[in-house]
């Protein structure tokens, strides 16, 4: 099974505020939901916690350090650790071909060294926010898929949708 991260970044790094997104941006929710459909994602508690539900069509597997985490949800799995995360996603009644790691910023830290790819959407503007990406060695990736998108009413700022593989 292949790791794939998902995640919008400001220019200055930031993806997080308080427990939210710190932007508003429809394109990008859209973009998440048709690449994660039918597919397991991970997040760490405090990103399911964000969410608090499980999402339509996909598979919620939570990483906790607290195996009796309780989600309040029977159908959400809960992890120890990414690879036991990874052993529950292959196991899932969903798209095996791989899993997506969608936050917060400790779990994409301990993903993206077995990453695959990244479906990264830059937010063109610096942001406030208390939660930071880690960082890439971009050198160790190259660009599939770029497109460039404005800012309009549903979009809050001008950003960048790229696919990066591992070379």
């Amino acid at each position: 099974m292949k790791i794939a991260i998902l995640v919008a970044v400001s220019e200055n790094g930031i993806i997080g505020r308080e427990g939210k997104l710190p932007w508003h941006m429809s394109a990008d929710l859209r973009r998440f939901r048709r690449i994660t459909m039918e597919h397991a994602i991970l997040m760490g508690r405090k990103t399911w916690e964000s969410i608090g539900r499980p999402l339509h069509g996909r598979t919620s597997i939570v990483i906790s350090h607290n195996k009796d985490y309780d989600t309040g949800h029977s159908e959400v799995k809960v992890a120890g650790d990414l690879d036991e995360a990874l052993a529950i996603a292959r196991q899932a009644d969903c798209d095996q071909d791989q899993a997506f790691v969608i936050g917060g910023a400790a779990i994409y830290e301990l993903a993206l060294p077995q990453a695959d790819r990244l479906y990264f959407t830059r937010v063109l503007a610096d942001v406030e926010g208390d939660v930071s990406f880690p960082e890439v060695n971009w050198s160790e990736w190259e660009v599939k898929e770029e497109s460039h998108h404005t800012a309009d009413e549903f979009d809050e700022y001008d950003h960048t949708f790229s696919v990066y593989q591992r070379v």
